[in-house]
């Protein structure tokens, strides 16, 4: 009897020595990340849900700072990043610091959904956690998501937020076969890996199969700013097809004869067309200035004319506070034209500026 008491003993210090030293809940800090302009994406999954390491390994520090805190940032910063396109949201932990105590083997527990994605309560959520203590249940936290996903159809997202140290990885890839299977070519798995040791990475290259959806990254890689903007979309975003709107301004309205110089009346009407795509605003991803001659004169100076005509129009349409990073000049001379350069009418038609505004829009 005695000796069954000592080995409680025993076994009640073994646990407690893999936990963190709990009870105050961490408060994640998000990074900023480039916004994303919702107009130009629509979503790629109907779900996501998020695996989030709180073993006793996550509790080791990296230049100071628990391995866990860094995760929770990253997961704060995702979650700041993820537009509202009605996703479907879950976030399950493995190890402790989700059940109230600290202290006793890891469990995987759900903290989050499936529930319709609210940034505010995901965030919550992930407050919540106390520690960073005791075994890696990763297996029981995929069959957990296996459960949460059970009724879903659509295309899932499933992102593990770890470092990596496990000592089960045939539990592992079997119940990732399991939730694979559940949902037949609608899974991408994402690895975000959280510190610098690199002695686990065939575990990730083990359950990651990146020639298909899946993806792996640090979660360095993807901290903030662009890199974690670009990471969102990629993961979550497909973006809509570009749609170009042709407007077509007569050199004749833009220049005198054989000239690349504007004149007033040019910049009235380019003026016009400057506001009508600043009104769209955010929309607008794409502009071609393409200009064009008749056929009088040799082909090389038409040429030249009509790229000195097009960098003249888009140097007028940037003065006038359109975005010049996405416009593009160029010139095609007399090789395209629209009408017959035989008559006087025609050779007028076939001196042109085409400004294509191409737009983030949904196809009618």
């Amino acid at each position: 009897m005695r000796k069954q008491h000592l080995r409680s003993i025993v076994m009640g210090l073994s646990l407690a020595a893999l936990a963190a030293c709990g009870g105050t809940p961490y408060t994640p800090v998000a990074s900023k990340s480039d916004p994303i302009d919702v107009s130009a994406y629509k979503a790629k999954v109907d779900s996501f849900v998020v695996l989030l390491d709180t073993s006793g390994s996550m509790n080791e520090a990296d230049q100071g700072t628990p391995r866990i805190n860094n995760a929770a940032d990253w997961v704060a910063s995702f979650n700041s990043a993820v537009p509202p396109l009605g996703y479907k949201a879950g976030m399950v932990t493995f190890g402790k610091g989700s059940t109230g105590t600290c202290i006793g083997y890891g469990v995987a527990t759900t903290i989050y959904g499936l529930a319709p994605y609210q940034s505010a309560d995901f965030g919550k959520a992930l407050g919540s956690i106390e520690c960073a203590a005791s075994t890696t249940p990763i297996a029981d936290a995929i069959d957990a998501t296996t459960g949460m996903l059970v009724d879903e159809t659509g295309p899932i997202a499933v992102i593990i937020v770890s470092d990596f140290n496990w000592n089960d990885p045939d539990a592992v890839t079997s119940a990732l076969a399991a939730l694979k299977e559940q949902h037949a070519g609608k899974i991408c798995l994402h690895t975000v890996k959280v510190g610098n040791d690199t002695s686990h990475d065939a575990m990730i290259s083990s359950i990651t199969d990146t020639a298909a959806c899946d993806s792996a990254v640090s979660a360095d890689a993807v901290a903030s700013g662009a890199t974690l903007t670009s990471w969102v979309a990629d993961t979550l975003l497909v973006a809509t097809p570009m749609q170009y709107e042709k407007h077509t301004v007569s050199a004749e309205v833009l220049f005198d004869f054989d000239k690349s110089v504007l004149k007033e009346q040019g910049k009235v009407e380019l003026q016009r067309l400057g506001g009508l795509i600043k009104e769209q605003g955010m929309k607008v991803g794409d502009i071609d200035v393409v200009g064009h001659t008749d056929s009088v004169g040799t082909p090389a100076y038409n040429q030249g004319l009509s790229v000195r005509r097009a960098m003249a129009v888009k140097d007028y349409l940037v003065s006038e506070g359109v975005n010049g990073a996405i416009i593009d000049a160029m010139g095609m001379g007399e090789s395209q034209p629209v009408a017959s350069n035989d008559t006087a009418a025609g050779r007028a038609m076939n001196r042109r500026v085409d400004v294509l505004v191409g737009t983030t829009r949904e196809a009618k």
